[in-house]
């Protein structure tokens, strides 16, 4: 393919940068063999035998071959042709073209190419070579390109795309930079606090399990928990014991929204590959504790896991009921889809509802204060 390096005028070796102006290209080869060449030799003055189509680039393309010329003025000389099919669907096209005469082994006998890409559009269809070869030069025993009375022509076509791209290139003595590094700075605060060797300052109990975490990274994630101890929950100072349970939430599900909250990810419980059943159960549950610390986007998350890997004929029922108790219209509607499809109708689980109604009910203690347990301080 061909290109030229782009430097400063004079090619000053200092230059700073380099590329080079590329033309993408296509390249087609075709073999016509035109048998008893003795008979059709004499033919005529502009008749030509027209070879099979072989494809290009998406086009239809030929080779014609002249044995008496393509003119009167230049009949002693035989000529060959790259014709394309045009269509009105094709934009022009630029194309470089190669004529070769085969020997009977397959070895190259004479070759000609084209000067320059020439354009194929409505107005010229067919390109080539008027005086290829003297006949009487083709027909000689010296050439030996006549072979069992046969002629076979290698025709190579190469298409130049309408896209020109200028492509960077190493320049010798110059050193690449690498590009600037991915922050990593909110990463490296999580991790330190993660640690554990930065002091933790608060502490909640679910269902009597004691979690300790930092009141400013469990509050920047959760806008319940930034009420809780920022807002009217907590008073500053105070060494206080929060129960954030609320009768909704249990230990597991804590524990794996303490995870998401300083790992923006979901736990393992919901993510690992072994125990279908107890992954979908831990990710109702972290689904409802979601919705209840207003944390959106570890909900969605749940509700994309519960979508994509949960509903079923035994389940789309139970996931309805808690993508509407939890106002997850996404949710709701891939169980709706999968119902329509399954032929499932979604009928209410008393079970489920009553189960819902009464985590529901506990639920609306966010609304107010979160409570907590107070505790004398030494």
């Amino acid at each position: 393919m061909g290109g030229a390096p782009s430097v400063p005028d004079g090619g000053d070796p200092t230059a700073v940068t380099g590329s080079v102006s590329d033309v993408p290209k296509i390249t087609g080869t075709h073999e016509f063999t035109i048998r008893e060449y003795s008979r059709i030799k004499g033919m005529g003055v502009g008749k030509s035998i027209l070879s099979q189509y072989f494809t290009i680039d998406g086009r239809r393309w030929y080779i014609r071959f002249y044995p008496d010329g393509y003119s009167a003025a230049d009949s002693a000389w035989v000529a060959l042709y790259a014709q394309t099919l045009y269509k009105p669907q094709f934009c022009a096209v630029r194309a470089e073209f190669t004529f070769q005469l085969l020997g009977a082994n397959g070895e190259v006998r004479h070759t000609r190419r084209s000067d320059r890409a020439c354009k194929y559009d409505t107005f010229c269809n067919s390109w080539g070579i008027r005086r290829y070869i003297d006949r009487n030069l083709l027909e000689s025993a010296a050439l030996a390109a006549v072979h069992n009375d046969s002629i076979t022509v290698r025709c190579t076509v190469t298409i130049h795309q309408a896209r020109r791209r200028s492509v960077p290139v190493p320049r010798p003595g110059l050193v690449k930079m690498p590009d600037q590094p991915a922050s990593v700075h909110g990463q490296n605060a999580i991790r330190f606090l993660a640690s554990g060797k930065a002091p933790f300052d608060v502490r909640f109990e679910v269902d009597g399990e004691i979690f300790e975490a930092h009141m400013m990274v469990v509050a920047a994630q959760s806008p319940w928990f930034e009420s809780l101890l920022y807002g009217h929950g907590l008073e500053a100072g105070e060494s206080d014991l929060a129960d954030v349970g609320g009768g909704v939430v249990g230990p597991e599900a804590f524990r794996g929204v303490l995870h998401y909250i300083y790992n923006d990810e979901l736990p393992a419980t919901v993510t690992s590959k072994k125990r279908a059943k107890r992954r979908y159960e831990a990710t109702l549950r972290l689904f409802e504790a979601a919705d209840y610390y207003l944390i959106d986007r570890l909900k969605m998350m749940c509700a994309i896991s519960l979508g994509n890997n949960f509903i079923s004929d035994s389940t789309v029922t139970t996931i309805a009921e808690y993508a509407e108790a939890y106002s997850c219209k996404e949710l709701q509607q891939a169980c709706k889809n999968f119902a329509e499809r399954r032929g499932v109708r979604l009928l209410p689980s008393f079970e489920v509802i009553q189960g819902l109604v009464s985590r529901v009910a506990q639920a609306t203690r966010r609304i107010t204060a979160p409570s907590t347990t107070h505790q004398a301080a030494d």
